[in-house]
């Protein structure tokens, strides 16, 4: 995953499972990594790979 900015803030994002499908909203690192946020674990399914649907309204141009 490539980072969503080179800044040492984090960004929030929605972000889905492509295993279940599972919608939820996520911190951004400035590595790219993510974080769900209010929980732990984003889904039930065993290590998966989060793919971000939009980011902040206002990182948009």
């Amino acid at each position: 995953m490539t980072p969503v900015a080179n800044t040492d803030e984090k960004h929030r994002a929605a972000a889905t499972c492509p295993r279940c499908g599972e919608i939820g909203i996520v911190k951004v690192w400035p590595d790219g990594s993510l974080q769900p946020l209010g929980q732990s674990d984003f889904c039930d399914c065993p290590s998966s790979t989060l793919r971000i649907l939009e980011t902040d309204i206002d990182e948009r141009p």
